[in-house]
């Protein structure tokens, strides 16, 4: 197991836990949720933190170019627009099916990034727990427009 000094920062506010960089953010977010004894409820709640927590650090630079023509060449666009707008819109693509849980374990874990061909595919993946709180996802950033309705 590794420490929390390589784990995402929000982890480290539990000093017992030791973050295992072998596996993926989610199952070490339910590895904990089991230690401390979490209930649905505060299971939950603490989901919603530890993904804003982890994001945010990730979300501050998008305000430049380069950040989204970076995320559209990582969820695989071929012609990269010129502009944030055209960024935001080609992210916003009903083709561009990914999963934002997913993103944030393909950038910690380096598990492979998935682009789902199909609205089913995505759906199916996406409601078995790897949903990201929509009242962040929201919120300004990469994050909103990489958002599909379920």
């Amino acid at each position: 197991m590794s420490s929390a000094e390589s784990a995402p920062e929000w982890f480290s506010q539990f000093a017992d836990f030791a973050y295992d960089t072998r596996t993926n953010f989610k199952a070490n977010f339910d590895r904990l949720a089991a230690h401390r004894n979490w209930g649905p409820k505060l299971k939950n709640k603490r989901w919603t933190e530890c993904l804003s927590g982890t994001i945010d650090g990730s979300d501050a630079d998008f305000k430049k170019l380069e950040k989204w023509q970076a995320l559209c060449h990582e969820v695989r666009i071929t012609n990269v627009p010129d502009s944030i707008t055209g960024c935001k819109k080609a992210l916003g693509s009903r083709e561009i099916l990914v999963n934002i849980v997913n993103l944030i374990d393909h950038r910690l874990s380096r598990v492979p990034l998935i682009r789902f061909q199909n609205y089913g595919a995505f759906h199916k993946y996406t409601t078995k727990g790897r949903i990201f709180p929509l009242n962040k996802a929201k919120e300004e950033g990469f994050i909103n427009a990489l958002l599909r309705r379920l």
